[in-house]
C-alpha cells in the first residue's frame, strides 16, 4: 500500500507537461502530498500497529480518492478544446502602461488599510501575539476578543496590495526597493498575529509574480524554495509553541505535521460515520452566518465539539475530503475533488496561458492560496475567506474606475482653463 501511495504521488507530481513549478499539477500536488498524503507514509513509520487500524486504513483510501480526483478534474480542464493555450505570441508581461498610475494608488491604498486594520486589532487584544510569553495562547485570545476576526481579514487587504504592487514592480522592473520596504512592514505585521502562513504567502507573492512577469524560476529552484519552506514552519511552531510534546525537537515536530490531518481527518470520518447523516451543503454557509448579530458557532469550532475534543484553538481543519464527506459521503469526494482540480486547472488556463496581464496573474495567485487553504481545511472552512477575495476583487474594480474618473476630471479642467 505504502509503495502504491508514493507511485502515485510521483506520477501526478512529475507526469509529462507539468514544466510550470506553480501550475495547480505541480504547486496544490505538492501541497497536498507534504500535508496530508505522507501522512498514512508516515504514520506507518511512526506507529504500523496504528496505521493498520481499521480507521487508518479507511482514512489513507480517502486521502488517495481525493488526490486521485482532483488530479482527474486537473487533467479534463488541461485537455478541453475551449481552454488551450490561444494566443502563445503574446508575452508574459503585458500590462498597460496606462494602467501603472491606478495599480500603485490601489495597490498603496489597500496596503494602508490593512496596516491601520493590524494596529486596531493588536491595539484591541492588549498585546502583539507573536511577543507575547506564551504566543500560542496569546494568538488564540487575541481573535477571541469580540470583532477582531473582521480586523484580521481587513489586515489581510495589506497582503493584497502587496500582490498589486508585485506585479507592478516586476513587469516594470521598478520600484524593487520600494516593493520590499512594503514586503517587510507588511510581514511584520501579519507575523504580529502569530501566524506563519502570512509570511510564507507574502513570498509566493513575490515568487510568482517574479516567475511570470521578470523571470522564469526553474522547478529545481523552486523545490529548494519549498523545502525551505517546510523547514520554516516546522521552525516557527517550535518558536510559537516550545512547551508542547509535539516540538520537544525538529525531527518530532516534522513527524505531528505530516500526520496532523490524516490526524483530523480520521477524527472527522470516524465521528460521521457514527453519526450516520448527512449535512447537505449546510455546512458551507456555517461561518458566513457567524457574520450576522448573535453568537453563532463556526464551523471548525463545531467540529471541534462533533468529534469530542478538548484543546485550546479554533478547532480541527478536516481537510477538503473530510468537508466533502460531511456533506455529501463518497459521492461528494468524487465529485468535489473532480470539480475543484477543474476549476483551479480552468482558472490557470485563464488567467496564466491566455498571458491576459497583470490583473488575471494577480487573480491566479489568490486563486492559488485560496485552493491550497481549501485542501486543508475544506470549502466551508474557507467559506468566509472567498467571499472576502469577491469583496476585495470588486473594491479593487470600484478604485480603479474612481482613479479614472478623477484623471478624466483633471484633463477636462485642463482642457476648458488652458495654462
Amino acid at each position: 500500500m505504502i509503495v502504491i501511495f508514493c507511485l502515485v504521488y510521483l506520477f501526478g507530481l512529475f507526469k509529462k507537461g507539468n514544466n510550470d513549478f506553480f501550475q495547480p499539477e505541480v504547486f496544490l500536488n505538492l501541497y497536498f502530498i507534504v500535508l496530508i498524503g505522507l501522512g498514512p507514509v508516515a504514520l506507518y513509520f511512526f506507529s504500523a500497529e496504528m496505521y493498520r487500524s481499521a480507521n487508518f486504513q479507511h482514512v489513507a483510501v480517502i486521502v488517495m480518492m481525493g488526490y486521485v480526483f482532483i488530479n482527474v478534474g486537473f487533467y479534463i480542464a488541461a485537455n478541453t478544446k475551449d481552454y488551450r493555450l490561444s494566443r502563445p505570441g503574446k508575452p508574459w508581461h503585458s500590462i498597460g502602461v496606462h494602467l501603472d498610475a491606478k495599480i500603485k494608488k490601489a495597490s498603496l491604498a489597500f496596503v494602508g488599510l490593512g496596516i491601520l486594520a493590524g494596529l486596531i486589532f493588536f491595539a484591541r487584544a492588549g498585546n502583539i501575539p507573536i511577543l507575547a510569553g506564551n504566543k500560542e495562547l496569546a494568538r488564540v485570545a487575541a481573535l477571541s476578543v469580540g470583532g477582531n476576526g473582521y480586523f484580521l481579514y481587513l489586515m489581510t487587504f495589506s497582503m493584497y496590495g502587496l500582490a498589486l504592487y508585485a506585479t507592478y514592480s516586476f513587469s516594470r522592473d521598478k520600484d524593487r526597493w520600494f516593493l520590499f520596504a512594503i514586503f517587510a512592514v507588511v510581514g511584520l505585521i501579519m507575523t504580529g498575529t502569530g501566524s506563519r502562513r502570512y509570511l510564507l504567502w507574502l513570498c509566493l507573492y513575490l515568487l510568482i509574480s517574479r516567475h511570470y512577469l521578470a523571470a522564469r524560476l526553474s522547478n529545481k529552484l523552486m523545490f529548494i524554495y519549498a523545502g525551505m519552506g517546510l523547514l520554516f514552519i516546522n521552525v516557527f511552531e517550535m518558536f510559537r509553541n516550545p512547551d508542547s510534546m509535539t516540538t520537544v525537537d525538529l525531527a518530532t515536530t516534522f513527524t505531528y505535521r505530516f500526520v496532523l490531518y490524516i490526524s483530523n481527518l480520521e477524527k472527522v470520518i470516524t465521528a460521521f460515520v457514527s453519526k450516520g447523516n448527512l449535512e447537505y451543503g449546510s455546512t458551507f454557509f456555517m461561518d458566513i452566518i457567524t457574520a450576522l448579530p448573535g453568537k453563532q458557532l463556526d464551523y471548525q469550532s463545531w467540529l471541534k465539539e462533533v468529534t469530542n475534543l478538548e484543546f485550546e484553538g479554533f478547532g480541527i481543519p478536516p481537510t477538503l475530503m473530510g468537508d466533502l464527506y460531511i456533506n455529501f459521503g463518497y459521492a461528494g469526494i468524487v465529485i468535489g475533488c473532480v470539480l475543484f482540480g477543474y476549476f483551479v486547472r480552468k482558472a490557470y488556463n485563464r488567467c496564466i496561458l491566455t498571458h491576459s496581464g497583470f490583473y488575471h496573474i494577480f487573480l491566479y495567485m489568490l486563486i492559488l492560496e485560496v485552493a491550497s487553504k481549501v485542501i486543508t481545511s475544506g470549502i466551508s472552512a474557507q467559506s468566509v475567506s472567498m467571499l472576502w477575495l469577491v469583496i476585495f476583487l470588486a473594491l479593487l474594480r470600484v478604485a480603479f474606475a474612481v482613479f479614472a474618473a478623477k484623471k478624466n476630471k483633471l484633463i477636462r479642467i485642463n482642457l476648458e482653463n488652458p495654462s
